[in-house]
């Protein structure tokens, strides 16, 4: 059946906008809800991509800017509804901030603002420390970490930094609410100065997975790796998974990712609550005691008979590199730099070595919950301060943009992605990717206004920057739709969203929809669930999806899956002047 694949959820007036078609035609047209024609215009045809193995052509509307409802008409074939608006995105950002506000753990929850996915409290007994005799540990809260209910420090910690560094970048984000509970502000300074009102709701929601973090954190300053029972539950609801709860082993990794987001976290909750601030900063210091005391990597590995999420990582040098940034950062304090120099360097010889990669690219770009060094360079590009490792933060940005741009002249889509990124959790890739390309731009926008808006420079910076938004563009509509699966991959947004995440509480709540604002792993071409195993052998990448309950590999949610879409729609809506 042919197909016209777009961006269900819509448009903002002045962006660029497509449709792709799966078949051949020479013009289409743009249909309002009354069903007259709107617009028209000549489809092009693009070629076959080894991505999505259509031979694929484009219908360009982006002259169009009437706002309204409409969908796309080419021989007969009808595209699903979009919107032009300038509020198009508006109930997608809230959406994709309130989701973290249902994975709440403990008696966070309250039926006014949870409303029909309200659950009862959930594992609020203390944790056992596995392997020690020890008094039992409160560590109640936190968000829920995907479709099981575990709780993980790294994970955690990076969907936290997703979120904050957000706010850091791009302070707009403070503005968007998104109904959940009122957290007062506290002092905003050392002479106890009272700030009127309550944090934002972008704070309050990350302040209920910082204080978390804080319970996971012991007395020497290490860091608990994960609180689990010992085996994932069946699919019931969170009250109901009443096993033992395991605090399991001290690891450097976690360790490291608590420094960096507890200095990262300080740097903004200080202009709102002084003690709680200062709070974050000790804790942040004290983990890093414990790793200068720790030189050697103290990895992570699931006890014998555990199946919970292991999230382990091969080295910990590249999280060792973020705390020392996020606190060279936070501090001004020249040792952290130096401890950077140290751990870049270290790392740069790791990933030279390395007979196998889990990511693409450059390294000191990566922002997933193993490779953060990313989030390293984030914080150095923050800092602004000229130095080596901020010029080695930004030229590795802007070359990173550049050849995910690249990858996008390549497909019909746009798309930034190749075919050894559709890997499990493959939309991650792609908003990791955007992220990139986000900041990418930003630094591009600051070059441009630090020229003055004029000469050379800043002519070759908007030329640039405008690549760089038409990758994000492109990467935004593939995860609304615009994709040889003709879904959208974020819940209750789009015409055709999907709707049978693998995640306990809505499989069996029942709710005949999942809650909005859940973003879909995607494609994934090692299909290594049992379900995804009945799909057809040697699909192309694009279409190695399943919209079912069971397709963990393909269709499971987690945090940090949500969280880079909330610092990429911070910068769109940087862009609308919002």
């Amino acid at each position: 059946m042919s197909k016209i694949f777009l961006n269900q959820v819509g448009f903002q007036p002045d962006s660029a906008k497509k449709a792709v078609l799966d078949f051949e035609a020479d013009e289409f047209k743009i249909v309002d809800d009354a069903g007259n024609e709107a617009f028209n215009g000549r489809v092009i045809h693009f070629g076959k991509d080894e991505i999505s193995g259509e031979d694929t052509y484009v219908a360009d509307f982006g002259g169009f800017y009437k706002a309204g409802r409409y969908h796309v008409e080419a021989n007969g074939v009808s595209s699903p509804n979009f919107e032009i608006s300038e509020n198009v995105y508006d109930k997608l950002m809230k959406d994709i901030c309130k989701c973290f506000y249902y994975l709440r753990c403990g008696d966070a929850l309250d039926r006014k603002y949870a409303g029909e996915f309200y659950h009862e409290p959930c594992h609020m007994s203390k944790a056992t420390v596995y392997g020690e005799d020890t008094d039992p540990v409160d560590v109640t809260g936190g968000w829920h970490d995907a479709g099981d209910y575990g709780r993980y420090s790294t994970a955690g910690a990076v969907a936290v930094a997703h979120l904050l560094y957000g706010v850091r970048f791009f302070d707009n984000l403070l503005n968007v609410e998104f109904d959940i509970p009122k957290v007062q502000a506290g002092s905003a300074s050392a002479d106890n100065t009272s700030i009127s009102g309550y944090l934002p709701d972008i704070l309050a929601e990350a302040k209920v997975e910082l204080d978390f973090l804080m319970k996971m954190q012991r007395e020497n300053g290490s860091v608990w790796h994960k609180v689990t029972t010992f085996c994932h539950a069946p699919f019931i609801m969170p009250e109901e998974d009443t096993s033992e709860l395991f605090l399991f082993n001290v690891s450097s990794m976690a360790t490291a990712d608590i420094a960096a987001v507890f200095a990262l976290a300080y740097t903004i909750y200080r202009n709102y609550d002084a003690e709680y601030a200062d709070k974050l900063m000790d804790r942040a210091k004290r983990a890093y005691k414990w790793l200068q005391d720790n030189p050697e990597p103290l990895l992570f590995k699931n006890a014998e008979g555990s199946n919970t999420g292991e999230y382990g990582e091969a080295e910990d040098i590249s999280n060792r590199f973020w705390a020392a940034c996020a606190l060279y950062e936070a501090t001004g304090e020249k040792s952290y730099y130096q401890d950077a120099e140290t751990q870049k360097e270290r790392l740069g010889s790791f990933d030279k070595a390395a007979e196998f990669k889990g990511y693409q690219g450059d390294v000191f770009t990566c922002l997933g919950w193993a490779e953060v060094a990313g989030l390293g360079c984030m914080s150095l590009l923050l800092s602004d301060d000229g130095s080596e490792l901020f010029e080695l933060a930004k030229k590795s940005y802007l070359q990173e943009a550049d050849r995910l741009c690249d990858n996008a002249d390549k497909n019909g889509f746009g798309l930034c992605m190749d075919k050894k990124d559709f890997i499990w959790g493959s939309n991650m890739e792609l908003l990791k990717y955007l992220m990139v390309l986000t900041v990418a731009e930003h630094i591009n926008s600051e070059t441009a206004t630090n020229a003055g808006g004029n000469g050379k420079l800043a002519k070759s910076v908007k030329k640039t920057r405008s690549k760089y938004e038409s990758a994000i563009i492109a990467g935004i509509d593939y995860l609304l739709g615009c994709n040889s699966m003709d879904v959208s991959y974020v819940t209750g947004n789009g015409e055709k969203a999907f709707k049978n995440p693998h995640l306990r509480p809505t499989a069996i709540d029942d709710v005949e929809q999942p809650w909005p604002g859940l973003v879909s792993g995607g494609p994934n071409v090692g299909l290594q669930d049992e379900r995804a195993q009945t799909l057809p052998k040697d699909l192309p990448p694009m279409k190695c999806y399943l919209d079912h309950i069971d397709c963990y590999s393909l269709n499971e949610i987690t945090i940090y899956w949500n969280s880079p879409l909330v610092f990429v729609m911070a910068g769109v809506f940087r862009r609308m002047g919002r």
